[in-house]
C-alpha cells in the first residue's frame, strides 16, 4: 500500500459529510445518517483526533450498550507494536505528545483484528473502519479497540451516522427475510429505507485509462462491470485502473481504482463483473492516490435484506 506525508500521522480526521442521507467519500463510512428524533438505531460517531481523553467521552455509554465508533489509526512503525500474527493481529498504538497541538493527552490503542493493518513504505501502519471499544477498567488504562467486519455492520440495520448516545437497550437487529430468489429487488422511487446499489461501468481509453470515477464510500457495495485486456491467471490478482487528474497528462497523477475477484474471460479479454465492495486506501505516491474494491458474494447481499438496486442511468 503506498503511504501518507509524514505530517499526516496520528489519527485522520474523518468527517462525514456530501448528501443529505449517505456519507459518500471513500474516507467516510458509508451508513445512513441518524435521525434527529425517535432513533432506535445505535449511532456510530467518528473519532476525530488522536486525543485519547476524547475516545474516552465515548465511551460514558449505559449499562449494557456496545459503542461503536469509526477511525482511522495511523502511526509510524517505531510508535506500533504487532503481536499474534499468525492467529490474527493484536496492534498496540502509542501516541506521543504533539507540539504542534495543545492539550492532547498520549496514550495507548490496542487494535485487535482478523486482517494486518496497511503498512506503506514510508513505514506507517494504518487500521481504518469500524471498532467496538472495550471500557478500560480505569482511565490510565490501555484503551481496546475490536475491529468489526465493515460488511457487517453496514448491511446490519443497527447503526446509523451520528453522535448522539445509543439507545437502553440496544434494540436488536432485524431478523434478514428468506430471500425469494437470488436476485436484488430493485429500489423504490419514494419512502425506501433500504441501501441503494448503483452500477459503475465505465469506458476505458486506448491505454485502459478509465474515462470516469466510481462511486465510493468506506463498505459500499457497487455493481461493477469492467473489461481489462487480458486475464491474470490467479482470480485473486489485483487489477488497477488509473484515472489521471488531467487526461492529457497522465504523469500528473489521480487515482488508481484497484479491483480483485468477479474475473471471467470474455472474447481475448477479461470481465470483472459483479458485486464489490470499496474500501479506502492509505496516503498517496507521486501523485496518486488509491482506493480498492474487492468481490463480496451476492448471496450475504440478498440475504442481508439491506439492499436494493437503483435504476441504471
Amino acid at each position: 500500500m503506498i503511504g501518507r506525508s509524514p505530517g499526516a500521522l496520528g489519527l485522520l480526521l474523518l468527517l462525514a459529510c456530501h448528501g443529505p442521507a449517505m456519507a459518500a467519500s471513500d474516507t467516510d463510512p458509508y451508513l445512513p445518517r441518524c435521525k434527529s428524533a425517535r432513533e432506535t438505531r445505535i449511532p456510530v460517531p467518528t473519532w476525530d483526533d488522536n486525543d485519547t481523553t476524547n475516545l474516552r467521552q465515548l465511551m460514558s455509554t449505559p449499562p449494557g450498550a456496545s459503542r461503536v465508533v469509526y477511525a482511522a489509526l495511523m502511526a509510524p512503525d517505531e510508535n506500533v507494536e504487532i503481536e499474534k500474527a499468525d492467529q490474527g493481529y493484536s496492534v498496540k498504538y502509542t501516541f506521543e505528545p504533539n507540539s504542534l497541538q495543545r492539550n492532547v493527552h498520549p496514550g495507548e490503542v490496542m487494535v485487535t483484528a482478523s486482517d494486518r493493518p496497511q503498512h506503506s513504505f514510508l513505514g506507517i501502519y494504518a487500521y481504518s473502519g469500524f471498532f467496538e471499544i472495550s471500557v478500560p477498567s480505569s482511565p490510565e488504562s490501555m484503551i481496546a479497540l475490536r475491529r468489526l467486519e465493515t460488511f457487517d455492520v453496514v448491511s446490519s440495520g443497527r447503526y446509523c451516522l451520528g453522535n448522539g448516545m445509543p439507545p437502553a437497550p440496544p434494540r436488536k437487529a432485524p431478523a434478514p427475510h428468506a430471500a425469494r430468489s437470488g436476485s436484488l429487488p430493485a429500489c423504490r422511487r419514494l419512502h425506501e429505507s433500504r441501501i441503494p446499489i448503483v452500477t459503475w461501468k465505465p469506458k476505458l481509453t486506448s491505454k485502459e485509462y478509465l474515462t470516469s470515477a466510481p462511486p465510493e464510500g468506506d463498505g459500499r457495495i457497487v455493481h461493477i462491470s469492467i473489461k481489462a485486456r487480458y486475464c491474470h491467471r490467479d482470480p485473486d490478482e489485483l487489477y488497477a485502473f488509473g484515472l489521471p487528474r488531467d487526461p492529457k497528462a497522465p504523469e500528473n497523477g489521480g487515482r488508481y481504482v484497484n479491483l480483485r475477484g468477479n474475473t471471467a474471460k470474455d472474447g481475448r479479454g477479461c470481465r470483472l463483473d459483479g458485486f464489490f465492495m470499496n474500501e479506502p486506501v492509505t496516503g498517496i505516491h507521486q501523485g496518486w492516490t488509491e482506493t480498492y474494491f474487492g468481490a463480496i458474494d451476492r448471496k450475504r447481499i440478498v440475504a442481508s435484506n439491506q439492499f436494493c438496486l437503483a435504476p441504471h442511468r
